[in-house]
Formats: C-alpha cells, structure tokens, sequence
C-alpha cells in the first residue's frame, strides 16, 4: 500500500474529510457551488412537506375554534328561548288559574272567594279586589248567585321578563234567585301579570 501526503494509505479519504467522496458528506447537508456540502439542519420553514401539513393544520384548527364559538352562540341562543319559553308558558297556565278564580264566587263564601285571588294578587289589584268584593258583596247574597268558571282557552299578547298580557276565554255557569237553572256565559279576560319574587301575580284585569 501506498502513502498520500496527507499520511492516508490507498488515497482514500477517512470519515469526516471534506472530500466530495467523504462518507458523511450527503448527511443533512447542502450541496454549494463549488462542489463541497454545507453541513448542518434546514431550516423548518424551508420543507416543503412539513410547511405544507403545517398550513393544514393551522386551518383545521382555525376551523374547529371558528365552529366551536358558533355552536356556542347557538347553544346560548337555544337556552336564551328556552327560557323565555318556560317563563311564557308560567305566565299563561297562571292567568288560566287567575280567570277561573275571578269568575267563580259563591254567595255563602265571598270572603273566601276574595281571600283565593288576593293570593296571588299584587297590592294594587287586592285594594280593587276588595272595593269590588264591597260594592257587589250584597247584591250577590241578596240573589243568592253562584258561578263556577273554566276557561276554554288562552293567549299571550305580550310578555317579558317582567310582566304579561293574557287573554283567557272563560265559560261561566250562573245560577241565581233569577235564573235558577244553571246558563253559560261566554266572556273574555285580560290580565296584567307582574313578575315578583319568581312568580306571576295579577296586577289588573278586564272584560273584553
């Protein structure tokens, strides 16, 4: 064997040589103009393959926030009229229970026909209640009149957080010294409901 200058036998070049045919020289490397490899990791960016799954990625998750915040505006959405839907229907299935209370009265008990609706009536409504109750407390008696009350059906008008309008139509049957049998009087309520302390109360009420 023979020697090169640089001590190497046979003239081949040991590992690590800067030499073309150096056995790492295509490791993680760049070929330069001048023949040699530039040693040394690309940069991230500069891969085409990992920047392209990166931009995937990147949308992909752009997608799922974007569609995450729109199922939570719907869902908030969904529970806002839920809500509301629960707090319409307390309000009518209360002034159904108001309108049958107001139109049913018993001669022999006025006192307790005032007291029912008085429970569920705002301050305002109980002092009309009780001038009411006063001024037709005798004429009643006197004709010994008794009414039972059911309402066929109602509507809301209006409603919010705060306060509804109900209309309910109520059939009344009516006895009395007058009409001894029974007859159906037909008529439509309205009713102001007021939201206090979690529950509709009955702040005024009308014939239509």
């Amino acid at each position: 064997m023979r020697q090169d200058g640089s001590g190497n036998r046979d003239g081949l070049a040991r590992p690590g040589s800067s030499e073309p045919g150096g056995a790492d020289a295509g490791i993680d490397g760049d070929l330069v103009d001048d023949g040699e490899y530039r040693t040394g990791p690309r940069a991230f960016f500069s891969r085409p393959t990992t920047l392209v799954v990166f931009v995937v990625l990147l949308l992909l998750a752009s997608g799922a926030v974007t569609a995450w915040l729109r199922i939570s505006d719907l869902q908030s959405r969904v529970d806002g009229l839920a809500a509301q839907t629960v707090v319409t229907e307390e309000a009518r299935q209360t002034a159904i229970l108001l309108a049958e209370d107001l139109a049913t009265y018993d001669y022999r008990d006025l006192d307790g026909n005032f007291r029912r609706v008085a429970a569920s009536a705002t301050p305002h409504f109980t002092a009309q209640l009780r001038q009411l109750t006063d001024e037709l407390g005798p004429q009643l008696q006197q004709t010994h009149a008794i009414a039972q009350a059911t309402a066929r059906s109602a509507g809301v008008v209006r409603v919010d957080e705060r306060e509804a309008v109900i209309a309910v139509f109520v059939d009344q049957t009516v006895t009395n010294t007058k009409s001894p049998q029974p007859r159906v009087e037909r008529s439509r309520m309205e009713l102001t409901l007021l939201r206090q302390d979690g529950l509709w109360r009955l702040d005024q009420a009308g014939e239509l």
